[in-house]
């Protein structure tokens, strides 16, 4: 059975409150007939947090459009898209520049070449401080059909003297964006699929001038970003990130025209202060900024609901390393209240619910609390994921078995630790650290199982794990693993997990 369609659903559940006003006010003028019972629809889907169909063909029994339900909701996704364009007619760029160009198609139809033409010049203007370089092309088209057609002399040459060349910038710009950008997207794809401990190999060849455009430069400072993240280099996510944010703020009216983008690059400052311990001021101060922005401008609620929780997921990273308990224990509640919050509204974080649980779960053994740890260990678990930062999964396995360890939970432990094992030799070969982290809690555990073991030899082998992690992990890797040294750390020096994180960051195990 064909499963029905959810558009309508996801568009109407992407409408800030005031685009819903402004359809229900304006959207449906030209249905004033049938207007109410498309209000009622639209209603009735809005209270909705999943789609269910179902309950919709019951709730409109009667109805006569429940016979043809499916081009009901065609039809009225078609009245939102068209709402949607006139109420953002003039604050959308994009939406600005095509409604020109649908001006001057209709009047060079009409052949009023002169109303063409300062529509061209106004659009040229907008086109060229937003640096839209494909439509200043198409601008341009138009421009030369219609000197050409009202055989205006004059404007041909001047045409020729002086926006040829323009053109071939115009050419060499777009070419430019689009080698920055795809190269960036090979990097997105490979850090989300495999993680930063794989190499990349790439035939994409970056032109030597560099990126010469306020797009072409966000591209490039968003690969920089992501090389940072796979040579483990805190220092170079952090000025790269640094270089995002500073290109918008130079240019505040690209802020006003893709505000969303803005957040997103500012939310990437954010987590790059979570990657050394030296930048966590700067934390507090990007955090109220992202705060400010998000109550500033209105974005769809899911979306101000889904960017509140990757803040509250970076939060509790950086509270993580900072050794005051009372605060991360606070933090984590804010996270997880935020996670519940979003997930009862129906908004799917799918891109979002490995950070969640991952961690809720680091917070959770740092604070020692290894019932709760292990709850978000079993909540990760339950995760379809796929290929998705199979780095990551990876890493969480391991981390799930330190509160089986404290928990006592020997038995368990030992079939968890073979199992790891078998899926560390299948398809993390490269994770070295981690089959050695494997074979010395699988030794821990035959010790632990022995009716008159001593501590000491536990501490031993711990001893050796810490020695060998460093032997084989480079500096800038080992922060990586902190919560795995701390832990360490605190078997051997009995102090608290939190503690030695702390200090083992303050010392900076990257440097």
């Amino acid at each position: 059975m064909k499963t029905p369609s959810n558009a309508l659903f996801k568009l109407i559940r992407k409408m800030t409150p005031s685009e819903k006003r402004y359809f229900k006010r304006f959207g449906l003028l030209q249905q004033k007939k049938d207007s109410n019972k498309y209000i009622l629809l639209f209603d009735a889907i809005n209270e909705q947090n999943e789609y269910n169909e179902q309950a919709l063909l019951k709730q409109f029994k009667g109805y006569d459009f429940i016979n043809n339900f499916s081009e009901i909701k065609k039809y009225l996704f078609n009245q939102i898209q068209k709402a949607l364009r006139n109420y953002h007619s003039q604050s959308s760029i994009d939406i600005v520049l095509y409604n020109y160009l649908s001006d001057i198609s209709v009047l060079y139809g009409k052949e009023l070449y002169v109303e063409c033409s300062r529509i061209i010049k106004k659009a040229k203007k907008i086109a060229t401080k937003h640096e839209k370089f494909s439509l200043l092309l198409l601008l341009n088209e138009w421009k030369r059909n219609v000197l050409r057609i009202s055989h205006h002399v004059d404007g041909i040459q001047n045409y020729l003297d002086k926006e040829v060349a323009k053109d071939q910038e115009y050419i060499s710009c777009v070419e430019n964006e689009s080698l920055f950008f795809n190269k960036s997207l090979q990097l997105t794809l490979h850090l989300r699929k495999k993680g930063p401990d794989h190499g990349i190999t790439s035939d994409i060849e970056l032109p030597t001038e560099g990126p010469k455009t306020f797009r072409a430069k966000r591209y490039s400072f968003l690969q920089k970003s992501m090389e940072g993240y796979m040579e483990f280099d805190g220092e170079k996510i952090f000025e790269a990130s640094s270089g995002d944010v500073k290109i918008f703020e130079e240019n505040p009216h690209f802020i006003n025209a893709i505000p969303k983008q803005y957040i997103i690059s500012l939310t990437n400052l954010l987590d790059s202060c979570a990657n050394k311990i030296k930048y966590n001021d700067v934390f507090d101060e990007n955090m109220l900024k992202i705060t400010k922005v998000l109550d500033s401008y209105s974005f769809d609620v899911e979306f101000i609901a889904k960017e509140r929780l990757l803040v509250y997921i970076i939060k509790c990273k950086v509270y993580s390393l900072r050794g005051n308990l009372p605060n991360l224990k606070i933090v984590r509640q804010e996270l997880g209240d935020q996670y519940e919050a979003t997930s009862k509204k129906g908004y799917k974080t799918p891109d979002l619910d490995i950070y969640v649980h991952d961690n809720l779960m680091r917070s959770a053994l740092i604070t020692e609390d290894f019932s709760a740890a292990l709850e978000s260990y079993n909540d990760s678990l339950q995760l379809n994921l796929g290929s998705y930062r199979e780095d990551l999964q990876m890493e969480t396995r391991l981390l799930g078995l330190i509160p089986h360890f404290e928990l006592g939970n020997w038995l368990l432990l030992e079939s968890m630790v073979r199992s790891a094992l078998r899926l560390l030799q299948r398809k993390h070969s490269h994770f070295k650290l981690g089959k050695v982290f494997l074979e010395a809690i699988k030794k821990c555990v035959v010790i632990k199982q022995q009716p008159n073991h001593q501590e000491n030899d536990i501490s031993l082998l711990l001893k050796q794990l810490k020695l060998d992690a460093f032997s084989m992990t480079s500096k800038s890797r080992l922060a990586d693993y902190i919560l795995f040294i701390g832990w360490v750390d605190s078997k051997l020096t009995n102090k608290s997990i939190a503690q030695c994180i702390f200090e083992v960051t303050k010392v900076e195990y990257r440097i």
